[in-house]
């Protein structure tokens, strides 16, 4: 049976899904699960870029991998390969709901947003976006990005198990 998999959106895959896709490669290492992780952008703007400086520093200080990302822009090839897809705001979802609508349903990947795993936003309605860290400038806001991941991957992984036991 192929390994689950999910993929991570934001807006230029430089902060935020990057950051998710670390964070969830760690932990899956952690825990010996396995899945295909990776990350992309809804915008070509950041394309082949590294982790903004700024999400880098975070991110090594917190011991996670920082080496080896070009941010990319996803793709509706790309979304057909994937079981599931995590969008870090309502704008992304939006936008990925647009690119998943004319794929045949059987290579339909499963939508859904972030903070839906945080337990810190259960029972929000609508779910809380992901905030922006790179237009706040702060380190702190580098730092909650990176702590909002920490929470939410455990829920994303026990939802990979679900999709694992699922026919694709």
């Amino acid at each position: 049976m192929p390994l689950p998999s999910v993929v991570f959106v934001c807006t230029g895959n430089i902060c935020r899904s990057v950051t998710a896709e670390r964070v969830l490669e760690r932990h899956l290492a952690d825990t010996g699960a396995e899945a295909v992780v990776d990350s992309a952008g809804i915008s070509d703007e950041e394309e082949g870029n590294p982790i903004d400086p700024r999400q880098a520093r975070v991110l090594a200080a917190a011991g996670y991998r920082t080496e080896g990302h070009a941010a990319r822009q996803i793709t509706r090839e790309w979304l057909a390969q994937r079981d599931l897809v995590i969008a870090m705001t309502d704008r992304h979802r939006r936008a990925l709901e647009g690119l998943i609508a004319d794929l045949p349903a059987e290579v339909r990947p499963e939508l859904r947003m972030l903070r839906e795993f945080d337990p810190e936003a259960a029972g929000q309605s609508p779910v809380p976006d992901v905030a922006d860290p790179w237009y706040g400038g702060r380190l702190t806001d580098f730092e909650e990005t990176l702590e909002t991941m920490v929470r939410s991957v455990p829920g994303i992984t026990d939802h990979l198990h679900v999709v694992a036991g699922q026919p694709r």
